[in-house]
């Protein structure tokens, strides 16, 4: 429930920790919807008593709405992340009092005193994540022997940087928090810390705001192995890509271990500087792709064991079978089905197995190509079909064409640029900026969400 804040702690790492389990289970267990994303992202953890994990919301978050909507995938996802009977608390951000308010804008920033040198750094690793459950086979078996390596003798590998790549949900944040945890096992190093570039933005961010970008650079330039998740997101942040650069080139020259995540693999990422790209692929680039079926067995049965969950193996060959897009899908299945089988009392069985795949397999969706979308949106909003691909810049148009490129973005597997020019446009931030822009709108705009809803329920009756 919302409630007033009577003090507020900065976050410790087990707060973020419980933090990035809960929403990292939002999104598995409502895939494709992107709630996660929508409303869960937009929060801060704050803290955790045990019983209840608080977060700061935005002035203009629609909590009751959020609490209302979404309060059964919460409930299971806290059950499933935190520990059971754990209850989220979400305050808005103007009912924090004004004095603790700068001590919220460095809240993520972590960083220590002045002699930040001679200190631990918060890790931020994932504890669940290790080598031992990461299940291999063909598609990701390079990339694993050579995590492995870079695990075993960090301080004199040559693959520095070490990047991994490949699409969402095919296990990369697994594979490189596994790395951090087995270093900091063994002890080989101390100062290990791992940061999304989301949180690496709103950190630097952070730190301009509160004058603190000499502690922010000294924390990020005195670490000895930096993993980076998701780096693709540093796209069109220059102040943030020239500060990484600098940070990249002064842990490189130490001989730290540099260690980073992308949805594609260096050459593909567009707009980042190429003296930054070219140094990504000047160490060790490894791909992670779609787990044949036999991996996928094995990943449900060691997920199975984990949760203590018996599964007949009709089951597993049919959750195997059908759920192939990505493991964090075919996880969040199994999740899925232990929790309706546990909230409804009912055993696990192929007809339950039938209900939770048709949320995870994949449809028609996945077939449509830009040009039904393109022709669905102009029939919707009554706009000409050529009008959307010029260079126009009503209203009107820009609104539909932006609408097209949100669900080409959603529906399609084309390229951020691929988007781009299908709409007459050469730089792809255009369709990055579409897709925050309808994005934002969603999120607070109920007959906005219908209208999406209606467009995409006709493109897939017309796939």
């Amino acid at each position: 429930m919302s409630q007033p804040v009577r003090s507020l702690d900065v976050p410790g790492e087990s707060v973020l920790a419980h933090w990035e389990n809960f929403v990292r289970t939002i999104d598995e267990l409502a895939p494709g919807k992107k709630v996660a994303d929508i409303w869960f992202r937009k929060l801060r953890p704050l803290s955790f008593d045990g019983q209840v994990l608080l977060a700061l919301a935005p002035p203009t978050a629609f909590v009751d709405y959020l609490l209302n909507t979404h309060g059964d995938l919460i409930r299971q996802a806290l059950q499933h992340s935190v520990g059971k009977g754990v209850e989220l608390s979400i305050v808005k951000r103007d009912n924090v009092p004004e004095d603790q308010l700068p001590a919220l804008e460095a809240e993520q920033l972590q960083l220590a005193d002045s002699n930040v040198g001679q200190e631990p750094v918060k890790a931020n690793l994932n504890p669940r994540y290790r080598f031992d459950n990461y299940i291999e086979g063909e598609s990701n078996r390079f990339a694993v022997a050579s995590a492995r390596s870079v695990a075993e003798t960090p301080t004199t590998t040559p693959f520095n940087p070490y990047f991994v790549y490949g699409g969402s949900g095919y296990g990369k944040t697994h594979l490189i928090q596994a790395i951090g945890n087995q270093v900091l096992r063994t002890g080989s190093l101390r100062r290990v810390v791992y940061v999304t570039s989301e949180q690496f933005v709103n950190q630097f961010i952070a730190s301009i705001k509160t004058k603190r970008t000499t502690d922010f650079t000294h924390l990020y330039r005195n670490v000895d192995m930096l993993i980076l998740d998701d780096i693709q997101f540093f796209t069109g942040k220059e102040r943030t890509l020239t500060e990484f650069f600098h940070t990249f080139n002064s842990l490189y020259q130490a001989g730290k271990q540099i260690i980073l995540s992308s949805d594609r693999p260096p050459r593909d990422l567009e707009d980042l500087d190429e003296r930054l790209t070219s140094r990504f692929a000047s160490g060790l680039v490894t791909e992670l792709t779609l787990p044949d079926y036999e991996t996928r067995v094995a990943i449900l049965e060691k997920r199975a064991d984990e949760h203590r969950a018996s599964l007949d193996p009709r089951i597993v060959d049919f959750l195997a079978t059908h759920i192939c897009t990505n493991v964090r899908d075919l996880e969040g299945a199994l999740l899925q089905l232990i929790a309706q089988s546990q909230f409804m009392r009912a055993p696990i069985d192929l007809d339950l197995a039938h209900q939770v795949a048709r949320k995870f397999a994949p449809t028609r969706r996945a077939q449509v190509s830009m040009e039904t979308i393109a022709e669905a949106c102009s029939r919707y909003y009554n706009i000409p079909l050529l009008d959307l691909k010029d260079r126009g810049r009503k209203k009107e148009v820009a609104h539909t064409r932006q609408v097209a490129m949100y669900i080409c973005h959603k529906l399609t597997r084309h390229s951020l640029r691929g988007i781009a020019l299908h709409y007459g446009r050469r730089d792809h931030s255009t369709v990055i900026h579409a897709v925050k822009t309808v994005e934002d709108r969603i999120t607070g705009d109920q007959v906005f969400r219908s209208e999406i809803d209606d467009l995409l329920r006709s493109i897939e009756l017309h796939a």
